[in-house]
């Protein structure tokens, strides 16, 4: 596994199969829609997810899955790990 980004936000890191992201509290991610299909699995933590004009609070364990295009965010309410299986 290596890792591929650390900046304030937290690290992520990569395998063949999946991303695995560590997220800061009150941090962001996605906040955009140039996305492919995303499924994302909340491993750690509590987050507010964003999906068009839906909101809400999601606690681990949780799925996440974001179609392709699609206006998506999440914020860390806590300390998060997500792993993003790659498609």
């Amino acid at each position: 596994m290596k890792i591929i980004k650390e900046d304030e936000r937290g690290k992520v890191y990569e395998t063949n199969e999946f991303k695995i992201f560590y997220r800061n509290k009150n941090t962001i991610s996605g906040d955009n829609k140039v996305n492919v299909e995303e499924l994302i699995y909340l491993v750690s933590g509590k987050a507010e997810i964003t999906l068009k004009e839906n909101t809400w609070i999601a606690e681990a364990p949780a799925k996440i899955e974001f179609p392709a295009k699609t206006y998506h965010k999440i914020k860390a309410i806590t300390d998060i790990i997500l792993i993003q299986v790659k498609k």
